[in-house]
């Protein structure tokens, strides 16, 4: 069975698979939908939960590093410091001694009283002394004291950076360092990043994700204690963190993160968290997946039903319907077998029932057409056999009369053979290489009488041709035609050439001339009678007529006459030859084996 037959048959399987789908396609879809609404649903929530929390904790940093701040300006007013950094050296041993200690209680205050705070410190430049929560009086760094002394060129950025430590510095002078002026003292306070990461750490969603404290200048940040520093420098390379505010979403190492960003003008640094959108959306993603998953369980479990469906009602029609078509084609199946009680149980047995009285009828008609065409291929061959045989006397009386002995001696022999076979058999049926070498013969014959005007080409037949079974007078009754009609008229230069050609399972014996061209009426004639399907018996019976109508009757609507004429005059006919199937394997093997012997 043939694809494009197994193609009919199966086409009400996908339409009812197809079926299914439509119905069910709006329900995924609606599924679909809500889905993405709740993702976005929950997106949106998230996002602005991360922007809450990143506006919450970055005033919360801003309102303690402010506090720190302001604690430092107001040693401005402080006596004790005033006196330590303008006015030392009019004090007495014992008011120096508690000068110091009011001012590092002051700034034990300032420590205790901030978090974030781990040393606070004041330096005394007129002194080159510090004094700080941790040791009452100490010896000045140069190196220290210039980095906490370079805030008062940062605007809008106290904080300052160096040696892995981040310091609030506030520099006071009442010059405010013009013209090289050093200041009259220097308040610092040294950043606890520990616990700046702590309350970094509780920003986080879930347990996921993280946040982190970057400065301006992208020279110091601060982190809880899980996050990773290549990974918050990949951020910051991510965003461009001198123009990046807002939500943003980064693509990193193969991951997105949710990021949302926050500055702090004032203080001269971003707080930016960041989340794994698969953390966020986790249970949204993976209630997609199992969506999918439903739709593909949904869909197989569909297949199967139709299928079912399909085995119980379709499956018993389709097997009725190939049996029809079969009936269409000539082909009846054989008895139909169908062992429930049903509506296809009754359909199987009136259908059984019609085929048995089709065959009965089909073989008794069968058998009066086998009979009506045998008869009438009998009587057809009968009115070929005298067809030429008037003029061939008058060919010998001339060869006689001028003692042309030898060419009596062959036309003779040809006249016999040709004879011979006419007279040798009444079977219908014959080889192609006998009806070739009869055909040949007749053309011998013929070169006698026109041996001057025409010259004819007979090709060789292949040798895998010889055994194709044909009727008898195919092709001499064409030949014949050419001699009568085509070149009747040539006194000169006549060409009439036969040769072979096989396309396919199909064999052309073609047959072409120079002569006169048929008159159009006469041309439009012959064409309707070869394409005639039916009414043959009120048409001419001889000639090209009889031979179309003797392969049609042998070979079915493949075989036939095809007459062409051709451009610049004479006409071809085409005797087309179907092969069998048996026959055509044999040529196959043989073409296979002398393809073999010649490599």
């Amino acid at each position: 069975m043939t694809l494009r037959h197994l193609q009919k048959l199966f086409k009400l399987y996908p339409k009812l698979i197809l079926s299914f789908l439509i119905v069910l396609t709006p329900v995924y879809a609606i599924s679909l939908m809500m889905n993405n609404y709740a993702e976005r649903n929950v997106q949106d929530k998230i996002e602005e939960s991360m922007k809450s929390s990143v506006n919450f904790y970055i005033r919360q940093l801003e309102s303690d590093f402010n506090r720190i701040i302001r604690m430092q300006e107001e040693f401005v007013n402080d006596r004790d410091v005033g006196l330590l950094s303008g006015a030392g050296e009019i004090f007495n041993d014992f008011d120096w001694r508690n000068a110091v200690i009011n001012t590092r209680s002051r700034l034990t205050s300032l420590r205790n009283l901030n978090s974030y705070v781990r040393e606070a410190s004041i330096y005394l430049p007129s002194e080159k002394r510090l004094i700080s929560s941790a040791a009452a009086y100490g010896q000045l760094s140069e190196v220290e004291y210039d980095l906490l002394k370079s805030a008062s060129r940062q605007v809008g950025n106290p904080f300052v950076y160096g040696d892995d430590r981040l310091y609030v510095s506030f520099p006071f002078s009442n010059l405010a360092l013009i013209n090289g002026r050093e200041p009259r003292f220097l308040v610092s306070a040294e950043i606890d990043g520990t616990a700046v990461g702590d309350v970094l750490d509780t920003m986080k969603i879930d347990g996921n994700g993280g946040a982190f404290v970057v400065g301006h200048d992208e020279n110091w940040l601060l982190h809880g204690k899980t996050s990773s520093t290549d990974f918050m420098h990949a951020i910051m390379d991510s965003l461009q963190l001198s123009r990046a505010e807002g939500e943003k979403v980064l693509r990193i190492d193969g991951q997105t993160y949710w990021v949302n960003i926050e500055k702090s003008q004032k203080l001269g640094f971003s707080l930016i968290m960041y989340m794994p959108e698969t953390q966020m959306l986790g249970a949204l993603k993976q209630f997609r997946v199992w969506f999918w998953v439903l739709s593909v369980i949904s869909v197989l479990i569909i297949i199967v039903f139709s299928y079912w469906i399909f085995l119980q009602i379709h499956q018993p029609l389709r097997r009725l319907i190939q049996a029809f078509r079969g009936l269409e084609n000539g082909t009846p199946d054989k008895e139909l077998v169908y062992k429930r009680s049903d509506e296809f149980g009754y359909l199987y047995q009136q259908y059984n029932h019609s085929v048995s009285r089709i065959k009965e009828l089909i073989h008794e008609v069968y058998e009066q057409q086998y009979r009506a065409n045998l008869s009438e291929l009998r009587q057809l061959q009968s009115q070929i056999n005298p067809h030429f045989l008037y003029n061939n006397f008058f060919i010998l009386y001339r060869m006689a009369k001028n003692e042309e002995n030898d060419n009596i001696a062959r036309f003779t022999s040809y006249l016999g053979k040709y004879f011979q076979f006419i007279t040798r058999t009444q079977k219908g049926q014959i080889s192609l290489a006998e009806e070739t070498a009869f055909s040949q013969t007749y053309v011998d014959i013929q070169s006698f009488r026109f041996e001057d005007r025409i010259i004819a080409r007979f090709a060789e037949l292949p040798e895998h041709y010889a055994n194709v079974e044909v009727p008898k007078l195919i092709l001499q009754p064409i030949i014949e035609n050419v001699y009568h009609h085509g070149l009747s008229n040539t006194l000169e230069g006549g060409l009439l050439e036969v040769r072979f050609k096989e396309e396919g399972n199909k064999l052309f014996i073609i047959v072409e001339d120079n002569g006169e061209e048929m008159q159009q009426a006469d041309y439009d004639e012959l064409q309707h009678k070869l394409q005639a399907s039916s009414g043959w018996s009120n048409v001419e019976t001889t000639g090209v007529i009889n031979v179309h109508r003797r392969l049609r009757l042998e070979f079915g609507e493949e075989g036939g006459v095809v007459f062409n004429r051709r451009p610049g005059g004479g006409n071809q006919v085409i005797l087309c030859i179907p092969l069998v199937q048996e026959h055509a394997d044999k040529i196959a093997i043989s073409e296979k084996g002398r393809e073999s012997i010649h490599v």
